[in-house]
């Protein structure tokens, strides 16, 4: 009896040290940017706040995010904003923007999954203000056409031929991507016929690509005046050595691409925070298992957040988003119902609290009884099913708990990522 009381005792004491030591915030509907004020002191010393989510098709996330984000950019000039979609439809939509409505915008530069009526507010802050929107990820995320406007606007400098070129590639690649992504999505073996095609678009695919970047780099990189248009070229080239990495790798098996996929949006990062945006405070928008710091599985897969560089580590504040209960979607659109989260789990600690939403900062604090569990090895529920280990404090700088959640409201149905 005695040995329960001291485990319910060290219990308890936990849930009141968090009760102290947390932000307590209002339901995520109702919730203002300002309530946000407290990462003002928090991440005043840092370039790069990575903003991670325990889903993808999560209302209440979008909505938290979407506040944090209008926070550090009128509140703390936080200016570029780099989401796990695709390099080529982010920018092209970002410099497309003006000629878009606030749906088109949202619908043509991310994964379909978070194009929501919760993140219309957030698209809607980076059309009017200078707030820029950029993609880390190699796979296409909206359309063919949308990179190939971009570079349509060039075509006083930009040869037809190039962009005829780009035009294959960009047809050719979202082809396969869905051709190909069917078979991979059924776990089906694709027909020895169809993968013979896909190899020989792959052949000429990748030679178109290599000429492009060598012509690119030597008649206009080389060869224009002018910072910015020097810039967009360099995007163009950047673009396309995503699309060849994209091709050469995605049908590989799903555990090798997984990796392939981290370790180019690592590469994506760090350029666009050390060459393409190099004085500008960085967002980044992804999932928690794309930003966990120092994580690795045993199949050796490491995310994105732990294979960046330390440079890129030191300027960074890492911040998770949790859930409790509720039910949400699948990235190809089922719902289904979160599990209860064990006792003793990050969700299980923070929902003592009481709040319906619950911040708690990891960065600065002092090892003692009452948050020893941030210290040591700590369950929480991956997608709100999948009991996952991991140690909070090594893995994130902050932890945001929604209490409930509920599905997004998709403004276009919802295709798998």
């Amino acid at each position: 009896m005695g040995i329960f009381s001291k485990g319910k005792e060290r219990y308890l004491n936990s849930v009141e040290w968090l009760s102290k030591n947390s932000i307590h915030l209002s339901e995520p509907a109702e919730c203002t940017p300002q309530e946000f004020e407290f990462l003002r002191h928090i991440v005043k010393d840092k370039r790069i706040v990575w903003l991670g989510e325990n889903g993808h098709n999560i209302r209440e996330h979008n909505m938290m995010k979407s506040k944090i984000i209008e926070f550090l950019h009128k509140e703390m000039n936080f200016t570029v904003l780099a989401f796990e979609s695709g390099l080529a439809e982010c920018h092209s939509a970002n410099e497309l923007k003006k000629e878009f409505t606030d749906e088109d915008f949202l619908k043509n530069a991310i994964y379909s999954l978070w194009a929501t009526k919760e993140n219309l507010s957030l698209f809607q802050l980076m059309k009017k203000s200078d707030l820029s929107l950029i993609g880390i990820d190699s796979n296409p995320s909206s359309n063919p056409k949308l990179f190939v406007k971009f570079v349509q606007q060039l075509s006083s400098v930009v040869s037809e031929d190039v962009i005829e070129k780009i035009e294959y590639i960009e047809a050719g690649a979202y082809k396969w991507y869905y051709q190909l992504g069917q078979y991979k999505a059924r776990r089906k073996k694709v027909p020895a016929e169809m993968l013979h095609e896909f190899g020989e678009f792959k052949e000429k695919v990748s030679a178109v690509i290599e000429d492009l970047e060598a012509y690119i780099h030597e008649e206009y990189i080389l060869r224009l005046e002018g910072k910015e248009k020097i810039c967009k070229f360099k995007i163009i080239l950047r673009c396309l050595q995503n699309r060849l990495c994209f091709i050469n790798h995605f049908h590989n098996n799903h555990r090798t691409y997984k990796k392939v996929r981290e370790k180019r949006m690592k590469e994506n990062l760090e350029w666009i925070c050390q060459e393409l945006y190099p004085d500008e405070k960085v967002i980044v928008w992804a999932h928690n298992l794309h930003i966990f710091k120092q994580y690795k599985t045993f199949t050796g897969f490491e995310p994105l957040g732990a294979i960046v560089s330390n440079e890129i580590k030191e300027q960074s504040y890492y911040l998770g988003l949790f859930m409790y209960e509720g039910e949400i979607h699948t990235d190809t659109g089922q719902p289904y119902k979160i599990e209860k989260p064990p006792k003793k789990s990050l969700e299980d600690y923070m929902h003592q609290v009481q709040s319906p939403a619950l911040f708690t900062d990891f960065s600065k604090l002092e090892k003692t009884s009452g948050n020893k569990w941030i210290f040591t090895k700590t369950i929480f529920l991956e997608s709100g099913t999948m009991p996952t280990l991991f140690v909070p404090r090594d893995q994130l700088d902050g932890a945001l708990l929604v209490e409930s959640v509920s599905p997004p409201e998709y403004l276009k149905s919802n295709k798998n990522k």
